[in-house]
């Protein structure tokens, strides 16, 4: 009898970062904020450097009109006070580039509320955003300007000196989705951070060309068998529900938009946040996504 011969799937060693389980998984724990002030001290602009972190609570309270709160990727604040935010963007989303002034201007005012008052001692807050995915209204068709420039900062300028008058919002963002670069084309330390953070999930072992200290404690935050099980089993959850929602969005996409036109756009959308709800996913990210308000949401 002709022996069998089993094919199977290699088991994944690392997590893919480019999820939002895999960023929580390693970024959102203290154990690993090295890496992460790593990660931030080749995306800040020069002179903005990080020494020390300390985490905070990822729950803004009484944040929208309706005094909701929004519960951010990770929020941690530097040595000198100055606030990062810092998110994983998987997936398209309309008015992106505006959420991300709101979510930072709110983390700027809530400084101003425990500072000094009328001097106005408020520190700096950094949104930092890992994108796997375009940003409406992002213009990068000038390759003069974008061919080899994956960060891009947003702050308040003088419109033709650009001349920057104090630290106070800046939005900066990683596009990972434009960088297509190869290992043997990554030329200094940011380049193999993008490559690192891209390839993550797909790669078996360190490769030689990253063999320096800051990715050999990357790799290994990011290796699966050495999670403790606690973290395992939370990192396993985080994936299953990540795909049953990206798999709504596919459906949404496949049938809720011709069945919304049938229906109406809004029917559409309310279809898909009870699919949404039904999974578990949260109040805040299903209206983000639908645009329809948590209240109505809540009735569902």
């Amino acid at each position: 009898m002709e022996r069998e011969i089993e094919t199977r799937m290699p088991a994944q060693r690392y997590v893919d970062i480019l999820t939002e389980a895999g960023f929580k998984a390693v970024f959102g724990v203290e154990k690993n904020k090295d890496i992460l002030i790593g990660l931030l001290n080749v995306v800040l602009p020069a002179g903005r450097r990080v020494s020390d972190l300390a985490y905070s609570t990822t729950e803004v309270p009484g944040f929208t009109l309706s005094n909701k709160s929004v519960r951010l990727d990770l929020r941690c604040t530097g040595e000198d006070g100055t606030r990062f935010i810092v998110e994983m963007q998987c997936y398209r989303q309309l008015n992106f580039f505006r959420r991300c002034v709101e979510y930072a201007a709110k983390v700027y005012d809530a400084g101003a509320a425990r500072g000094d008052g009328s001097g106005y001692g408020i520190q700096p807050v950094y949104f930092v955003a890992l994108l796997n995915t375009g940003v409406p209204k992002f213009d990068r068709s000038d390759a003069g300007i974008w061919r080899d420039r994956f960060v891009s900062e947003y702050t308040f300028r003088e419109k033709i000196s650009h001349e920057v008058v104090d630290e106070t919002i800046f939005l900066n963002f990683v596009e990972l989705n434009r960088f297509d670069k190869s290992l043997d084309d990554c030329v200094d330390l940011a380049d193999k951070w993008f490559y690192s953070l891209k390839h993550m999930g797909s790669m078996d072992g360190l490769p030689e060309g990253l063999r320096v200290e800051v990715f050999e404690r990357l790799f290994e935050a990011c290796e699966i068998a050495k999670f403790t099980p606690d973290e395992k089993l939370e990192y396993e959850h985080d994936m299953m529900t990540e795909r049953d929602y990206t798999n709504i969005l596919n459906t949404y996409r496949a049938e809720g938009l011709a069945e919304g036109e049938a229906k109406g756009l809004t029917e559409g959308k309310t279809e898909v946040a009870r699919a949404m709800k039904a999974k578990g996913l949260g109040m805040a990210l299903i209206s983000e996504l639908t645009g329809l308000p948590e209240d109505d949401i809540r009735k569902l």
